[in-house]
């Protein structure tokens, strides 16, 4: 039966090259890009699966609800909560903190970065990461201890074997030096731990002096614990508030506490570190959020792939089923039985799956690479998952492909086969199923394709939309970590003096905030008092022909006016002190206010102090385009009084290169802070990376609409071919009726591309449904234009109709006597 299987396709292969390739390629497109982004989904979904007891590892989260704000979660927490809730949870085997931080080093007066993490000795006991080198047990448990990654052992010293070798840290500004206890083995499998190049102990006087360490509601970093049962989360997740209740509860002047009723607004919550990939999407302050509903429709994008192969090989084989029409009849007069022929036919059909899933393998091979590098993701072609999976999807495809055909196929009865003038064309049912067929594969892909220019235009709104300041000419540094307020206005001084600044400012926000200070204000009414939540930012001199930021009503600090100049942090809420304060659109609507105009002039109340609003700017989007402005209120400072805490430089410049500016800021910053990293970027830098995941996925719909539309087209083709031949003599006679050969086109081509006009009316409501749930996940979104519908409608009858032209002209132009005889 082999042989026979064999010697059929080489003989289907040589008098009918064109549908055995169509067939061969489609499948082995389909299945290429199955394989292909089955890896990227099996990433996305194996991400922290890797980690040892991984069923058993959380993370602790705050969730706060604060007056006039949207309910908010956080993976950054206080660590003051983890000596508690070792107490109170005998659920809990271990847990661990990680906090993450800038460790670098120098050599000639360059600094290496590093992916660096300050924790406790539980790291290994609760991660269970494995050592190359060093013990699990003392490599963090000493001061000075310093486990590497192996890239980072490489980069450092040339080699591994570097345990006991020191290495000098500097950690914004100040140098300590480490002795190398440990070099971290390759993880299995991606995960949060996977570009961490540097582990150190979180040093013991800043656990008991930092705020973060010692106060409820502030934000240190991450905690994880380690429990003794899976079954154990829901248990104490439900027992979760009674113990914020108990522990974070405290009179109002307690600062470490977080007032009477702290579960008003605020609460835990633990996150199985499983499901951390996606849960993190809308969870402030981590970076390694994916949209589960993107990751899937990738997925179903492959699954699609599949499908539409094999539908496009039902439509190949019922449409040469003509051909071999007669091979059926004349082997069933030779005695040849149905459940023979159709074992032979499904021999066919798996036999071409098995070479098209070869050759979609190597395409696979050869696409994995370019997904990796669309995507950003460390994703290779794990060949246990590919050769284990191969199999399976060879078959699926073999008897998806060939069921149907075999079965039309060994159905034949010779008597009416023999006895006809004409080779069978399946009938009316035959034809419905190969229009249904090129139905069903042009509505998948202009979902597709509708879906991927939806998508592209959100990602490009997003990086043009107005967030409120002007971005171009614009550098932003590095934090100035000291309180000195000589120094910061030296720093000034020294920045403003650069060759090509245009104008210099500080402030304590920027484009992707390194952290973000909130506090409660109210305004009483007529109609009574409002508390709104308000996000803090001091800004300096310059700020506003710096950024730029546009005043909607009043007007903006000026140093004439002594109230603008705000006291320090710490004054801000005592009793007598009045203070001018500009705050943003969001805020001013927060209060209640009918119009940005209303609010000038207003004075907002915290604690005992008074601030009288002097105007009212447009909101600065500093952060996620997922997630709404926030409220803020801004003070103004001048230095000449108080220093700012840890501020932020931002530079507009003119009349030299983007690159020029930051490598010219860079040297003066060294001249007064030599020991402190400096890296000016532009803000499209500092925030790319809320909008590179979108992008990059976006890129991946736009690889998957592209192999939907080829299938979809190589599926036309061949029901163009199989109507060029059965229409043939039908041709003959209309044009020796007096047809032409524009009216033969125009007819062949209207009954070619009715089951395409259909797609498309079926293609744009699901396409629509879709895009607006996704698109309902950002604040600022583009809106379902119809034009996207039209183009990708227009794109699809465009290429539909060059598919079939050439084989519409080359009928059309027929000679009927040729025509009729060869019929």
């Amino acid at each position: 039966m082999l042989v026979t299987i064999c010697q059929s396709i080489v003989r289907q292969a040589r008098r009918h090259p064109l549908h055995v390739g169509l067939n061969v390629a489609g499948l082995a497109l389909g299945i290429g890009v199955f394989l292909t982004l089955a890896l990227l989904v099996r990433y996305e979904y194996r991400y922290n699966a890797g980690l040892p007891d991984v069923d058993r590892l959380v993370r602790v989260d705050e969730h706060w609800t604060l007056p006039g704000s949207a309910p908010s979660e956080t993976g950054d927490i206080s660590f003051r909560a983890l000596p508690f809730l070792r107490e109170d949870f005998p659920e809990i085997e271990d847990a661990v903190r990680l906090t993450g931080t800038d460790l670098r080093t120098e050599r000639a007066g360059l600094f290496s970065t590093y992916v660096s993490y300050l924790t406790d000795p539980s790291f290994f006991r609760v991660f269970k990461v494995k050592l190359l080198h060093g013990s699990p047990d003392d490599a963090l448990s000493k001061p000075d201890g310093l486990v590497l990654s192996q890239g980072a052992a490489l980069r450092l010293f040339g080699t591994t074997d570097v345990l006991a070798r020191t290495v000098t840290v500097n950690r914004n500004g100040t140098k300590t030096v480490h002795t190398v206890s440990g070099v971290l083995a390759t993880p299995e499998g991606p995960g949060f731990l996977s570009n961490v190049d540097m582990l150190a102990p979180i040093p013991a006087q800043e656990a008991q002096t930092r705020a973060c360490y010692r106060y409820w509601g502030s934000f240190c970093g991450e905690i994880y614990l380690k429990l003794r049962r899976p079954g154990d989360l829901a248990a104490m997740n439900a027992r979760l508030r009674d113990f914020v209740v108990r522990r974070a509860a405290g009179p109002g002047d307690d600062q470490a506490s977080l007032g009477a009723h702290p579960d008003k607004i605020y609460a835990l919550s633990l996150v199985p570190l499983r499901e951390a990939r996606f849960h993190d999407l809308t969870v402030e302050d981590v970076d390694d959020g994916v949209d589960r509903n993107v990751v899937d429709s990738i997925g179903l994008i492959g699954v699609l792939a599949l499908g539409l192969a094999c539908a496009n090989a039902v439509n190949l084989a019922t449409a040469r089923s003509a051909f071999r029409a007669r091979e059926v009849a004349i082997r069933k007069t030779l005695g040849a039985a149905r459940h023979g022929l159709f074992a032979q036919f499904m021999g066919e059909a798996l036999l071409i799956a098995a070479i098209a899933g070869l050759s979609g393998l190597a395409f696979c091979e050869v696409m994995t690479p370019i997904m990796a590098s669309l995507t950003g993701e460390a994703i290779g072609v794990q060949y246990g998952f590919v050769l284990a999976m191969l199999p399976l999807v060879v078959l699926v495809t073999g008897l998806a492909s060939g069921c149907h055909p075999a079965a039309v196929l060994s159905a034949y009865h010779p008597a009416t086969i023999l006895a006809a003038a004409r080779t069978p064309s399946g009938g009316r049912g035959a034809a419905r199923l190969r229009s249904a067929l090129v139905l069903a594969q042009f509505a998948i892909a202009v979902t597709i394709v509708i879906c991927t220019l939806v998508i592209d235009r959100q990602t490009a709104f997003m990086r043009d939309a107005d967030r409120g300041y002007v971005r171009s000419g614009l550098l932003i540094g590095q934090e100035i970590r000291s309180r000195d307020a000589g120094l910061q206005r030296r720093m000034f001084d020294t920045l403003r003096a650069v060759p090509g600044v245009a104008a210099i400012t500080i402030g304590q926000l920027q484009p992707r905030p390194n952290s973000e200070w909130r506090s409660t204000y109210s305004y009483t009414g007529p109609a009574g008092k409002n508390d709104v939540q308000l996000l803090f930012d001091r800004v300096g001199p310059g700020y506003l022909v710096t950024y730029r930021p546009r005043i909607l009503a009043g007007r903006w600090f000026d140093t004439a006016h002594g109230q603008d100049d705000a006291p320090a942090d710490g004054a801000l809420g005592n009793d007598g002190v009045r203070v001018n304060v500009v705050i943003n659109a969001r805020a001013a609507a927060k209060f209640g206010f009918a119009s940005p105009g209303d609010a000038v002039g207003k004075v907002l109340q915290k604690g005992g102090m008074q601030a009288a609003v002097v105007g009212v700017i447009d909101d600065l989007r500093f952060g996620s385009p997922r997630a709404p402005v926030y409220p803020e209120i801004i003070y103004f400072g001048t230095l000449s009084k108080t220093p700012f805490d840890n501020p932020i430089p931002a530079v507009r410049f003119q009349g030299v290169t983007e690159s020029e500016m930051a490598r010219r800021l860079n040297r003066a910053w060294a001249g007064i802070l030599p020991d402190i990293a400096s890296d000016f970027q532009s803000a499209d830098a500092r925030t790319d990376a809320f909008y590179k995941g979108d992008e990059r996925r976006g890129h991946v719909f736009t690889l998957g609409a592209a192999a939907a539309m080829l299938i979809a087209c190589l599926g036309l083709y061949s029901l163009a071919a199989f109507a060029a031949v059965r229409r043939t003599h039908e041709i003959g006679i209309r044009k020796t009726m007096g047809a032409t050969g524009r009216q033969i086109v125009v007819l062949l081509l209207r009954d070619l591309l009715r089951p395409v006009m259909l797609s498309c009316l079926v293609a744009c409501p699901v396409a629509w449904i879709a895009m607006r749930s996704w698109l309902s996940g950002f604040d600022q979104r583009i809106a379902l234009d119809p034009v996207y519908f039209l183009l990708a409608v227009a794109g699809a009858l465009l290429v539909a109709v060059l598919t079939v032209l050439g084989q519409t002209l080359r009928v059309a132009r027929a000679e009927p006597a040729r025509a009729l005889r060869a019929d």
